[in-house]
């Protein structure tokens, strides 16, 4: 009887192999047919799940990457490819096989879709769940940073790229706080590497409204790096006056910095909106830009109002007149934001 019972308990899991079997070859058609069949997808993550085999989850990626190679745009695909590097991280140490393959295929599918924003999102999400998972090092982001920078000047109208730029930037300060302050020196030189690129491209590329809004992450971060202790040297310098303190070089140092900054950008910004006229007319575009990012660093930094870069800001023109000049259509919005 007790064997009787083994073999049907064989005979049962036997049919249950055979069912999930079919179930994945049968699912697999369907889904090269129409990738957007979610009952499909669902259907094979229960069967992956149950199985928890690796060589299964490696087959998975090939299949999707079949998929998404004439479905680039399908959130289905890209979903289930998230859930099955999810599965492959529970089950694996070492990652930078995947992550170099992941990268390969979003840049493929970028080269051949523009603006395709599934697969940067994709690559944004595989960066941040590295890092989380502690895979990602600091060598590895700055060789990513390395490998979007050539990218990113071929297309300089695709935000995505910038914003994943961002992201990775992002992703290495964080680590570096993290981390021993014998890492935070690193922060400035990077960014102060990006700001001066992204003006080099500004000025190359005219009138491109991704670069500005680039521009302006790359300044909010800066300011933030010397901006705290920008406030502590004044502190530091009040108490100093009053003989309790010592003012510190290194916070001397970041507001010589800061306003060597300021003083630079403010050139920079007149020298945009003073752009030649060109018969393509991208300087009237160029300009707009440039008054568009004026107006955000007075409301964004209104500091710089009572400071002693007021007499160069002054010397630009009137930031309502400017507006309205290089975009009169939108009179009523420049008259609102200026006052």
């Amino acid at each position: 009887m007790n064997a009787n019972r083994s073999d049907s308990v064989t005979s049962r899991g036997s049919s249950n192999e055979l069912l999930e079997n079919n179930l994945l070859m049968h699912s697999k058609a369907v889904l090269i047919l129409s990738c957007d069949f979610l009952s499909a997808w669902n259907s094979r993550k229960l069967v992956l799940q149950r199985k928890c085999n690796l060589s299964l989850f490696m087959d998975e990626l090939r299949l999707l990457t079949l998929i998404l190679s004439y479905s680039p745009k399908s959130e289905c695909a890209w979903s289930h490819r998230r859930w099955v590097i999810k599965r492959i991280a529970e089950k694996c140490q070492d990652l930078q096989e995947i992550i170099d393959e992941e990268s390969d295929l979003a840049r493929n599918i970028v080269e051949k879709s523009k603006m395709s924003y599934r697969a940067w999102n994709h690559r944004v999400w595989l960066t941040n769940y590295m890092t989380r998972k502690q895979v990602l090092t600091h060598i590895q982001i700055l060789d990513e940073l390395d490998k979007s920078r050539k990218w990113s000047e071929l297309h300089i109208a695709d935000s995505c790229s910038f914003h994943y730029r961002g992201l990775l930037e992002n992703s290495y300060r964080r680590q570096d706080e993290e981390a021993s302050s014998s890492f935070m020196s690193n922060i400035p030189f990077l960014w102060e590497e990006e700001i001066e690129w992204n003006k080099f491209l500004i000025k190359r590329f005219m009138g491109r409204q991704s670069l500005w809004v680039y521009r302006r992450f790359l300044i909010q971060c800066w300011i933030k790096l010397f901006r705290n202790d920008c406030l502590h040297a004044r502190q530091l310098h009040k108490d100093h006056q009053n003989g309790s303190l010592e003012l510190h070089t290194d916070h001397q140092n970041s507001c010589v910095l800061l306003d060597l900054f300021w003083a630079k950008e403010l050139e920079f910004l007149c020298e945009c909106l003073n752009t030649p006229v060109d018969e393509f007319e991208d300087y009237h575009i160029q300009a707009q830009l440039a008054a568009s990012y004026m107006l955000w660093i007075t409301k964004q930094f209104p500091f710089l109002a009572n400071s002693k870069h007021q007499e160069r800001i002054s010397e630009l023109g009137d930031l309502k007149a400017i507006l309205i000049k290089t975009c009169p259509d939108k009179t009523l919005l420049w008259r609102s934001l200026s006052d």
